[in-house]
């Protein structure tokens, strides 16, 4: 085991983080994290890849790569291998794993912005310009008020001498269905409307709050009352 093995393992342990972690965190296989800790180079690949995983992992555990990599030279002959060009940072260190860069963070924020704009105007767009409410018409634009549902109170009376059939459905109901005798009468109280059904109209006389109602001549004529109409 050499000085390279022993200052990466030392650290991990340190820092409380186990193989598995490690493993997880770098994407470097376990294998080869404890073959280079334990400073088996010989099981190791390539001494080009040795390199990235020695400059990664110091990285990683918060080390300088720069002495570790002179390490591994020194322990491995630094005459055996060529130099290669390492990128400035294969894995960012451990208390940087979940940060975003904040460049990308700006530039993320900007994709987004500029989208949500042009969603804006498409909408509009198709959209068209708003339109206002339309005004309503006034009485003295020539527009009738709208008429207003009135209760009213509904009397049908038979002649003194006389006599018919009635039947009466008020505001959806049966409210009488038989023969009224002379002198004999029925009022009803009407909120929407009402259809009286008269055997005799010559010998009936129907009013509405108290105004004389107008029947057909005939027998069993059919006349319907609305609470709307006057």
């Amino acid at each position: 085991m050499g000085q390279l093995g022993d200052t990466l393992r030392d650290r991990r342990i340190s820092l409380g983080i186990s193989m598995e972690t490690a493993e997880a965190d770098t994407k470097i296989r376990g294998r080869l994290l404890a073959a280079l800790e334990a400073g088996e180079y010989a099981k190791l690949p390539d001494p080009g890849y040795v390199r990235g995983y020695v400059s990664s992992y110091s990285r990683y555990l918060e080390l300088d790569p720069v002495p570790l990599l002179a390490m591994y030279r020194a322990e491995t002959g630094a005459g055996r291998y060529h130099d290669i060009n390492l990128p400035d940072e294969a894995v960012a260190p451990r208390n940087q794993q979940h940060a975003i860069p904040w460049r990308v963070g700006i530039i993320a924020f900007t994709i987004v912005a500029v989208l949500a704009l042009g969603g804006f105007l498409t909408w509009r767009i198709v959209k068209g310009p708003s339109k206002p409410p339309p005004i309503p018409n006034s009485p003295a634009q020539g527009t009738a008020p709208a008429t207003t549902a009135a209760p009213f109170a509904l009397k049908v009376v038979v002649n003194a001498n006389g006599a018919s059939s009635l039947k009466a459905t008020v505001d959806g109901s049966q409210a009488y269905n038989g023969t009224l005798a002379g002198g004999q009468s029925k009022e009803f109280q009407v909120t929407k409307a009402a259809v009286l059904k008269i055997g005799k109209p010559a010998e009936v006389a129907v009013t509405r709050d108290g105004k004389p109602i107008s029947l057909p001549s005939g027998s069993n004529v059919t006349v319907t009352l609305n609470a709307s109409q006057p």
